[in-house]
């Protein structure tokens, strides 16, 4: 059985994620369709590609993802498969992928023009990334239906800004339990932070000097920041909600100041 993902900007409150889980069921068998999020912000590469590389390595060799985000195909013409990592992403040529693969080895391959169906490019998604997929399920040849190409420099966000003050970092996900997950990896963190002391503001004059190793660790509605299993710095309340207590979104800044010892 294989797997289909989709992520999506839908929102939950849109009909599109059933109508394309409706249409892959119905033309595709022997597959499992598995929702990533269809809570992505409006438009959001940047978003987008941060929640993949935090699932992508849990699925197995041969999956398909589409990626259902910033699908304006009349600003971004080429349709895109992606081969990366034995896994295959369906997406728009819109920048995403390039967060995403970074400068990692990859495939990259563009749907041929006359499988671009021209009145149903409205909802490229639940027409094209299905087809896509149908042909991929089926082991037909990916070159019956796309040419090799390249992916086009575009829309690429720094994963974070670096100065002489240390690094700012930005909120990119509030998960299910409100907890704030930042664009900085560990291996990041460690690499700036070698013989340094360090102060991580959350506002404008609260900051964190301790990074816990677990949520129990602190009294129950105590804030902690700490890496989590994706080793992703976050910002947490032990049973609480830290982004409505902290006043913390998507986009917000998180600045941390590294300080010789």
């Amino acid at each position: 059985m294989i797997n289909i993902t989709l992520l999506s900007d839908y929102g939950n409150a849109s009909q599109y994620s059933a109508s394309i889980k409706g249409n892959l069921y119905k033309n595709i068998a022997n597959i499992q369709v598995i929702d990533i999020s269809h809570n992505v912000e409006k438009y959001n590469n940047f978003q987008a590609s941060f929640i993949l590389k935090n699932v992508i390595d849990n699925f197995k060799e041969g999956s398909i993802h589409l990626i259902c985000v910033n699908t304006n195909v009349f600003l971004n013409s080429k349709i895109i498969i992606a081969y990366y990592k034995n896994q295959y992403f369906i997406a728009l040529d819109n920048g995403l992928l390039n967060l995403l693969i970074e400068n990692e080895k990859a495939e990259i391959w563009e749907l041929k023009e006359e499988y671009i169906i021209e009145n149903k490019t409205l909802f490229v998604e639940n027409n094209q990334f299905v087809f896509i997929a149908n042909q991929l399920v089926n082991n037909n040849a990916i070159e019956q239906f796309a040419i090799k190409s390249a992916l086009t420099k575009q829309n690429v966000i720094n994963n974070f800004e670096f100065d002489e003050n240390g690094i700012t970092a930005t909120v990119m996900f509030i998960d299910g339990f409100g907890n704030a997950i930042t664009n900085i990896s560990k291996e990041i963190f460690l690499k700036y932070s070698v013989n340094k002391k360090f102060k991580i503001y959350y506002a404008r004059k609260e900051f964190f000097t301790k990074i816990y190793t677990h949520y129990k660790e602190v009294q129950i509605g105590a804030e902690l920041i700490l890496f989590n299993s994706n080793n992703y710095l976050e910002i947490a309340t032990n049973e609480g909600n830290a982004s409505q207590l902290l006043g913390l979104r998507v986009g917000s800044k998180i600045l941390i100041e590294f300080i010789n010892k």
